[in-house]
């Protein structure tokens, strides 16, 4: 029935509005600060925050399985899925930034994706390079989209809806060292797992000594190891010495989403697999 849920939950998100109707986070919201005045800050408080209703959801799915030949657990579980997905349209947000950049408009790019991704970070010291800048972007979308669906597909295979659902409410949590530290933890095998699709799914060989030593490395930042991964594996990582011009950025976004793209395709095509044999 996971497998099942996981097919309808993937064709809904994609080819209606469904998960737009319930990804409504003001529940999660009043959650956090009745959290925040009864235990204690930190990442223990933070864990907390999202552990208890991930066992919530996971003690109402046990309950609803004998219900109507379980088809209540697949209607319950595909609604945790669709809400558990990311809230970016990643792939429009790619086209316009690249819109931006075919004019030459690296500012106004980097503008609309920090604003949609809503990033904390600084904006670009002026030292920094317009290739700098379009490197630092490109490993933005890449995290984007493990934060937005490879994540929840990874911790839905490995627990269920309820690690689905847990994996969005980290997302959720309010920016600063908590939030980051337990994104480090929940992320570390999806990073690496996501990594190694993009060597599948772009040039093995090429990428496989990047991919290795984001392996030996427990503490390299998820951004690096995907971008580093999925640059060798495109083979863009050759062109390191082309001129850089908003032509080039605009190609080079493009080379990476199509892997983006293939990555999610192999990932649909073993779920699929496996909603056969189970």
């Amino acid at each position: 029935m996971n497998f099942l849920a996981l097919i309808i939950a993937v064709v809904l998100e994609r080819f209606s509005g469904a998960a737009a109707y319930l990804q409504e986070d003001g529940w999660y919201q009043r959650w956090q600060s009745t959290m925040g005045g009864k235990v204690t800050s930190g990442l223990l408080g933070a864990a907390l925050t999202v552990a208890i209703p991930a066992i919530v959801a996971q003690f109402i799915l046990l309950a609803a399985t004998p219900i109507l030949f379980g088809l209540l657990w697949i209607a319950l579980a595909v609604i945790l899925l669709l809400y558990s997905f990311g809230r970016v349209d990643l792939a429009g947000l790619q086209e316009r930034y690249r819109g931006h950049c075919r004019r030459d408009d690296l500012q106004g790019a980097w503008l609309e994706v920090g604003n949609r991704l809503g990033w904390d970070e600084d904006a670009p010291d002026e030292e920094q390079t317009p290739e700098q800048v379009h490197a630092r972007i490109q490993r933005a979308f890449l995290y984007a989209s493990l934060g937005r669906w490879f994540g929840v597909l990874f911790w839905f295979l490995v627990l269920g809806p309820a690690g689905a659902l847990a994996y969005r409410l980290c997302q959720l949590l309010p920016a600063g060292e908590d939030r980051d530290t337990l994104l480090f933890y929940v992320d570390w095998l999806p990073a690496r797992a996501l990594a190694a699709t993009f060597s599948l799914v772009g040039n093995l060989t090429e990428s496989s000594d990047e991919f290795w030593l984001a392996l030996s490395n427990s503490d390299m930042p998820m951004t690096e190891i995907l971008y580093s991964v999925a640059m060798a594996a495109t083979g863009e990582d050759k062109k390191a010495g082309e001129e850089f011009t908003g032509a080039r950025a605009a190609a080079q976004n493009e080379v990476l989403a199509n892997l983006q793209w293939r990555a999610g395709v192999c990932w649909i095509v073993v779920i699929s697999v496996l909603v056969i044999i189970d």
